[in-house]
């Protein structure tokens, strides 16, 4: 396929790109311009340089997105780049141009020393993207509470009423806004397990709760310090009845009676037809907990057709040098995904 030229972005390309992101994004110019500056100008770990734009003649065809997300393991942080916002027009879709972009995103990351490039999502790519090199780490089970009604909220979250937790005793607690310094504390604080995690720091928290296409609703347990958090993400432009789920993105507790009580206020408040939490990287005992609260388990079958829409990892190498710590990237179990979720940037 010929005829396209392949740029990088620039302050030039926003207000198209805003356009013509919105049957993804949805938010209309005004917003889609500041979920942009968001993703791309205000990652703390990367900035646009990846984002590669498609253009037939003056227009503009296709969009990759790259944004950066930190990781750590065994005392050692990198930053991984991921691939999101993928768009081609509807004249192209089933082309070659999605291949042809990404391509070109991992050629420039390799010519620049980056080994990998992550995806968290676009399922419907998926079998284009197995036959261009990516490798899956997943896919994974997700816990599901489906209500037979949903719950839409009738005040703002923050004025809902603290709880006292029957498991634990901790006063569980909706927050108006993200507690970063309180939450990184409470990381910092337990163990951190093995395999690769994402760096959830104070900075982190901040940046991830300022997404202007999302809602977050925040829980802490206990007070000074905390002993317990729970985030729950929902679509910042679907209303509470619509079809997108709540997903419980990320939740840490000293103990399983401190996680029981606060996803126990999740599914009694959190708004939504859905609530799902991924289980990959969570002990036995607190997928118990959602289980006993009524969610269920949707597991993976072995049918590709069945599995392309649970979570899941797609890694490509670029074939720049790989350092040691990432060399077993590949392995399901040099991961740990229990602090984050696909939704949990977007």
């Amino acid at each position: 396929m010929t005829g396209f030229s392949l740029t990088g972005c620039t302050a030039r390309d926003r207000l198209e790109i805003a356009d013509f992101q919105d049957s993804l994004w949805r938010g209309g110019t005004a917003a889609n311009l500041a979920y942009m500056d968001w993703k791309y100008g205000a990652n703390p770990y990367l900035d646009d340089r990846y984002v590669t734009l498609a253009r037939e003649g003056r227009e503009l065809v296709g969009m990759v997105g790259v944004f950066g997300a930190r990781w750590e393991v065994a005392g050692e942080r990198f930053t991984l780049p991921c691939l999101t916002d993928t768009v081609v027009a509807p004249r192209y879709q089933g082309s070659p141009l999605f291949r042809i972009l990404t391509d070109e995103v991992v050629a420039r990351l390799r010519a620049d020393g980056v080994p990998w490039l992550l995806d968290f999502g676009d399922q419907g790519a998926g079998p284009a993207m197995l036959m261009n090199g990516w490798r899956p780490v997943g896919p994974w089970g997700q816990a599901v509470l489906k209500r037979a009604k949903p719950l839409v909220a009738d005040r703002p979250w923050h004025e809902l009423s603290a709880v006292r937790g029957a498991s634990s005793g901790l006063v569980v607690r909706p927050l108006e806004a993200v507690d970063a310094e309180a939450m990184a504390g409470l990381v910092d604080r337990l163990p951190a397990g093995n395999g690769l995690r994402p760096v959830r720091d104070a900075g982190y928290f901040r940046w991830r709760a300022a997404n202007p296409l999302a809602r977050y609703f925040h829980l802490v347990a206990g007070d000074g310090p905390i002993e317990g958090y729970l985030i729950g993400h929902r679509s910042g432009v679907d209303t509470d009845d619509g079809g997108t789920p709540t997903t419980i993105v990320d939740c840490e507790a000293t103990s399983d009676a401190v996680f029981a009580d606060l996803v126990t206020a999740a599914v009694e408040q959190l708004p939504g037809a859905e609530v799902l939490m991924w289980v990959r990287d969570l002990p036995a005992a607190r997928v118990a907990a959602l289980r006993a609260r009524g969610a269920e388990l949707d597991e993976p079958t072995g049918l590709f057709t069945r599995d392309m829409y649970l979570p899941n990892l797609m890694i490509r190498a670029t074939g720049a040098d790989v350092p040691r710590a990432l060399s077993s990237i590949h392995g399901p179990d040099m991961w740990n995904l229990s602090g984050v979720s696909g939704r949990a940037w977007r």
